[in-house]
């Protein structure tokens, strides 16, 4: 799943760089100032950097996938539960 990185700021000025799962994004964007949710920049891509929380083992490997690829993935659904 992906999720964005965000730095999260406190009144206090306190401070941190978290992941955010591509669920909570928009709720918390919402509820933090940003009433357009996330939206497009002027480039047309997220100012929300993507965060793939992908492990690595071999870059040659994964290199040559990623030229195959360009990088797409394809669309898959990951369901979130509520109890």
């Amino acid at each position: 799943a992906v999720g964005a990185i965000a730095q999260l700021r406190h009144r206090d000025g306190r401070s941190i760089v978290v992941n955010v799962e591509y669920n909570q994004l928009e709720p918390l964007l919402l509820a933090t100032g940003h009433p357009e949710g996330d939206v497009d920049g002027p480039d047309g891509y997220s100012p929300f950097p993507g965060n793939t929380n992908e492990l690595i083992f071999s870059l040659k490997e994964y290199v040559a996938q990623l030229q195959i690829t360009k990088g797409q993935v394809p669309e898959f659904i990951n369901p979130k539960f509520a109890n």
